[in-house]
């Protein structure tokens, strides 16, 4: 009954088609292979919440790349990997082939979610005696 009335309304039902997942990067960044002997990693997870910081973010991930840092598809390759929640969403419904660098994914990682200040405060120092 449902499906005879969003029929009647020209919804056709037989005829949806799946969505499927299309990458923000490249083919041959996604076919990059890590080295033999290198398993993969576990990163910290970003999620866009509050308090969270892209800088230090990015800086963990950095870190937890370890010596796979100086390879830029495979850094790019596993960085949604250190995504959840919101910033997961965010990556994975971002245009195909929108990213062809490491430094363009940090910008627009950056510019999406950077909440902080951009301005450096120099704080006085305290006069302890």
């Amino acid at each position: 009954m449902i499906e005879l009335a969003l029929n009647r309304d020209d919804f056709e039902l037989g005829n949806a088609q799946p969505p499927y997942f299309v990458s923000a990067f490249p083919d041959y960044i996604l076919q990059s292979e890590l080295p033999r002997g290198y398993k993969v990693l576990r990163f910290s997870k970003f999620s866009a919440e509050l308090e969270e910081s892209t800088v230090e973010h990015a800086t963990h991930f950095q870190i937890e790349c370890g010596d796979l840092v100086i390879d830029e598809f495979l850094k790019m390759k596993y960085f949604p990997s250190s995504l959840t929640k919101n910033a997961f969403t965010w990556i994975t419904i971002l245009p195909p082939n929108l990213i062809y660098t490491s430094a363009q994914l940090e910008r627009v990682f950056h510019e999406h979610f950077f909440k902080g200040e951009t301005k450096i405060r120099i704080l006085q120092p305290l006069n302890i005696q």
